[in-house]
């Protein structure tokens, strides 16, 4: 039997931001979204097996586009971000409770390392060759991410969200530490505190785009920490459960360790509708200079 090498893709959000469905947003003349580059660029480094995690409303959109596209050997799943007995104990609730969540929906599906990317984020395929060597090494217990320099993360549109990692002598995660509302005054980077002042932040600090690493043991961990975030959270209706939080549980109670997989590429997304016309623009040169075919699939 082949094993499975999952990349899960979380697509279950609503893009408030972003005024439509980004996950499925074109960028290029033929119609494919930052998602379609993504897999295209895990089948090529040998990811064999794509997840896509979505809400209910888009589900059927996902399976139109995506179940007949992909090669024939590469096995295509989707799992629905929600939970009926959820949703009835927590009826105030109206959307789904964050990306902790997301990987939580994992469980019953995946039983080996796996990978986990945002839909909307262009990681470039050195990433995903990254992130594949790393995780299917042999004998590999270990959990990664993809760690970026904050600088080349920033929307020229707005502010974004990120999480600030912080490393040990060995390049492994200490702590993670989500600041939103990170933008730009004058030269300077900026966050928003919880309090809603101000904090500086070096354009060199790493953050954590979402593209993680992960062995099957991140769930139990994922299961403790939700059913806290519900205890404490449940209905409200802003509150998010990050991987982040998840991520920190796991170093903070256990001896599991996160190693860093360094990159100095820029990102590319499109947290704004604006952000597109760049992204549209890297699109085509790495098109024409034969990085990627004009047609995918």
């Amino acid at each position: 039997m082949i094993e499975k090498r999952t990349l899960a893709i979380m697509a279950a959000g609503l893009g408030s931001r972003f005024g439509s469905l980004k996950q499925l947003y074109s960028i290029s003349s033929n119609n494919y979204s930052i998602l379609d580059y993504s897999i295209f660029d895990a089948i090529s480094v040998g990811f064999n097996t794509i997840v896509i995690i979505v809400s209910k409303q888009t589900l059927e959109i996902f399976k139109q586009r995506y179940t007949s596209k992909l090669p024939t050997d590469i096995t295509i799943e989707f799992i629905v971000q929600e939970s009926s007995i959820l949703e009835k104990k927590y009826p105030e609730r109206q959307k789904p409770f964050g990306t902790g969540q997301a990987l939580l929906m994992l469980k019953t599906t995946v039983k080996n390392n796996f990978a986990l990317i945002n839909a909307d984020d262009f990681y470039g395929r050195s990433a995903f060759t990254l992130m594949y060597n790393a995780l299917f090494s042999n004998n590999n217990n270990q959990h990664y991410f993809i760690g970026y320099k904050l600088g080349n993360t920033l929307s020229k549109n707005g502010y974004v969200s990120r999480g600030e990692c912080f490393l040990n002598k060995n390049n492994s995660l200490r702590t993670i530490i989500e600041r939103t509302q990170i933008y730009k005054k004058d030269q300077d980077l900026f966050y928003k505190n919880a309090d809603k002042s101000e904090i500086e932040i070096h354009e060199e600090a790493i953050v954590s785009m979402n593209f993680w690493g992960f062995t099957a043991t991140i769930f139990d961990f994922a299961e403790a920490e939700f059913n806290l975030f519900l205890n404490n959270y449940g209905n409200n209706n802003t509150k998010e459960f990050y991987i982040a939080t998840v991520v920190d549980a796991s170093i903070n109670k256990s001896t599991q360790q996160f190693t860093m997989l360094p990159t100095d590429s820029q990102w590319y997304g499109v947290t704004y509708e604006e952000d597109a016309i760049e992204v549209k623009k890297r699109v085509k040169k790495l098109t024409n200079e034969n990085i990627y075919p004009e047609l995918l699939w």
